[in-house]
């Protein structure tokens, strides 16, 4: 499979994560059609039920029947959220070697929404940025693609100290002196 060459990273910028997430799967849109539904079969089933011909049985099946739908959705939904937080935060680990620099899903959620940037620091040299965006497609129906990557930012007062986060990345990678090879 190639890339094509709208989705290749920039030289500056690694990705970490890529996924893709369908325009349907809104769970709250879910407990709303989910609700109409449920209320359908309830009106339905008060045809042979006596127990549900009351108001109250109405909305309390209506709300029920769409709970059940939903919950499956958010657990879902949340299981892949703190899936992709944890690989966010291996890789995290793996460049910084600080575990305070580690997200919770709520403040990756938050990056994606918001767009913001988040500085690390290399063995004390800042310049790595995590960024979560939100990549391009030409369909117009296509499900909506994102990625999370690291993008590497020169300093602005000299290279030196960018050099040094570059000799900090490099001396981390594979096969280097600091790790156990067996």
């Amino acid at each position: 499979m190639e890339i094509s060459r709208r989705d290749r990273p920039s030289k500056n910028t690694v990705a970490l994560v890529r996924w893709s997430r369908q325009p349907g799967e809104n769970p709250v849109g879910k407990f709303i059609v989910s609700s109409i539904f449920g209320m359908m079969l309830c009106l339905f089933l008060m045809i042979f039920l006596a127990g549900l011909r009351s108001f109250g049985a109405l909305i309390l099946f209506t709300f029920c029947f769409a709970a059940l739908l939903t919950v499956r959705s958010v657990s879902a939904r949340r299981r892949f959220m703190r899936g992709l937080t944890k690989r966010v935060n291996d890789a995290i680990a793996e460049v910084t070697n600080r575990p305070g620099d580690q997200l919770s899903a709520k403040q990756f959620r938050h990056l994606a929404k918001s767009g913001e940037k988040l500085p690390l620091v290399v063995s004390g040299v800042p310049g790595l940025q995590l960024h979560v965006a939100r990549a391009s497609t030409l369909e117009k129906n296509a499900p909506e693609k994102w990625v999370a990557v690291f993008t590497v930012v020169p300093p602005e007062n000299g290279t030196a100290s960018f050099d040094r986060l570059v000799a900090a990345a490099i001396n981390a990678g594979p096969g280097s002196a600091h790790t156990n090879v067996a």
